[in-house]
Order: C-alpha cells, then sequence, then structure tokens
C-alpha cells in the first residue's frame, strides 16, 4: 500500500515543482496591501534560534505506555473479533456501508485530501493551505512506510485468516504473505498521521478553527480503526498500536519541520517572496528564496 502512497507523492510533488517553475517565468503576483518591504526574511518563518529537539526524553515513556495498552488489548482481540462478526451485525446495511467508506478514507483518501489541500494552496498562493497539505503528507508517507516495515516484519496473522489465533505470529512472514501483516494497521497508522498532522497545523496556523478541527480529525480516523476491525482485516490491538505509531509519526517529522524551517522540502515546494509594486507589495511564488 504504501508504496503506491510514496509514488502518489513522488508524482505529485515532482509536478508541483514544474508548475511552480511555470509560475515563475509567467510572473503571477497578488497585491495585498501598501507596504514598502521588498522581501521576506525566511527567520520569520522559523522559530529563531531555539533548537527543537526531534526525540524527547519522555517519548520512550509513551511508546512504552502504548505498548503496554496494545499488549494489555491482545486479551480481549478474540471476543472483540467474534462480536463484530456476528450475522445480525455483518448483515447491517448501514455499517457496511459507513465502514467501506471510513477504511476507504484512511487510504487512499488521506493522501488524496492532503494532496488536494496542497494543491489548493499552491492555486491560492497560500503557504498556509499547501503547508498543511505538505505536512500532512509528510506524516503520512513516515507512518504508512514504518507501519508495512513493521507489518512484515511481526508477521502477525489477520482475523481474518483465522478468528481462533489472535497469537499467531511468524517472523518475517509478513514479507511473503499478505495475511501475515496485521500488526499495525496502516490504514489506521495514516489515519492518526493525517489527523495528527492537520491538528498540529491547524492550530498554528489558525488557533481558532483548532477546537473544531481536532476532534474531527481524530474522531474519523478512530472510525478507520473500528472499520478495518468491522471488516475483519484487524485485531483491536493492532489498531491500538497504529494509533500510536501514527501521531508520533506526525509529531516527529512536525518536530523536524519546526527544528530545521529551511530543509529542502520547505525550500523547494514551499516557496515564497515578497517583491515591490507600485501600489504596495506582491506576494509572488518562485523555485528559490
Amino acid at each position: 500500500m504504501m508504496t503506491k502512497v510514496c509514488l502518489t507523492f513522488a508524482l505529485l510533488l515532482g509536478a508541483s515543482a514544474h508548475s511552480l517553475c511555470a509560475q515563475t517565468q509567467e510572473g503571477p503576483s497578488i497585491v495585498v496591501g501598501t507596504a514598502t518591504q521588498t522581501n521576506l526574511d525566511t527567520s520569520q518563518l522559523s522559530v529563531g534560534n531555539v533548537r527543537i529537539p526531534l526525540f524527547r526524553g519522555r517519548d520512550a515513556g509513551v511508546a512504552l505506555g502504548v505498548v503496554a495498552v496494545a499488549a494489555a488489548t491482545m486479551s480481549l482481540d478474540e471476543s472483540i473479533a467474534r462480536s463484530l462478526q456476528r450475522p445480525s451485525v455483518r448483515s447491517n446495511g448501514f455499517l457496511k456501508g459507513m465502514t467501506n467508506d471510513f477504511s476507504n478514507l484512511g487510504f487512499p483518501g488521506s493522501a488524496i485530501l492532503s494532496a488536494g489541500e496542497y494543491f489548493l494552496g499552491l492555486q491560492e498562493h497560500s503557504r498556509p493551505i499547501a503547508a498543511l497539505g505538505m505536512h500532512t503528507g509528510e506524516a503520512i508517507v513516515l507512518g504508512g512506510v514504518l507501519a508495512e516495515g513493521l507489518q512484515m516484519t511481526i508477521g502477525r496473522s489477520r482475523p481474518q485468516r483465522d478468528i481462533n489465533q489472535p497469537r499467531d505470529f511468524q517472523l518475517g512472514k509478513g514479507f511473503s504473505n499478505d495475511d501475515y501483516t496485521s500488526l499495525p494497521s496502516a490504514h489506521v497508522t495514516v489515519a492518526f498521521a493525517a489527523a495528527t498532522a492537520t491538528s498540529r497545523e491547524v492550530r498554528r496556523s489558525w488557533p481558532g478553527a483548532a477546537r473544531y478541527v481536532t476532534p474531527i480529525s481524530y474522531g474519523a480516523a478512530l472510525l478507520v480503526g473500528f472499520a478495518r476491525m468491522y471488516k475483519n482485516k484487524h485485531w483491536a490491538s493492532d489498531v491500538v498500536a497504529a494509533g500510536g505509531l501514527g501521531t508520533y509519526s506526525a509529531v516527529l517529522f512536525d518536530r523536524y519541520n519546526e527544528g530545521h524551517p529551511d530543509n529542502i522540502f520547505e525550500r523547494v515546494f514551499l516557496p515564497t517572496s515578497i517583491v515591490p509594486e507600485r501600489r504596495g507589495i506582491a506576494i509572488a511564488w518562485s523555485s528559490t528564496r
């Protein structure tokens, strides 16, 4: 799955780089005021000289907490899976439709939405909107790659293979058999990565909207987890582990972007400058700062 995600983002970002160069040649601009400043100091987009560490001491404690909760949930895996596969539950038309929609939202929906936000930002010459899409996409790719690597290495059997065997682990078997790629759920990892990245970006750029966006984002991610269990693709503990992994993936990339505001991704895909105009200043996009 995540091979498709990486290829999709590579193609989309490659196309955006081409469009940026084209925009530079065409010279589009938007007059935004009457100030006399002639260029944008990129340090204004950073957090100053404060060093933001990628890893922090409490991260290990949080990770151990997630692992402990996932391990504790394993004792409930079989009973939860059986309850969701009862004929009365499986025949519910509303649940079938809803879980199909939210499973697709996990992937490819989250990737499509983040790409759409990025290109909307380019179209509207809005760095915050483009940053929302790009940073969400970064978290999705990182979380998805980590999830798939762990899935194939851990080799846990999916409930759809045998609902009586929640503890069937065969190290490395996921590399050759998709039935052994249950832990953690890649769809749920991607959903929580997108929810966390979106929440943090909205809180930074549109703080007033965060109170609405954050619960909606995480609520949708939780429903992705329910959908994957309903479809008998994952155990409950797979979803718990994926939620922690996806959240942490987004936090890591957000820390990296804050600590390295002039990194290559920001320079190439989120360019911005201010140039003088007779009536004031105009915002223009170019491939360099």
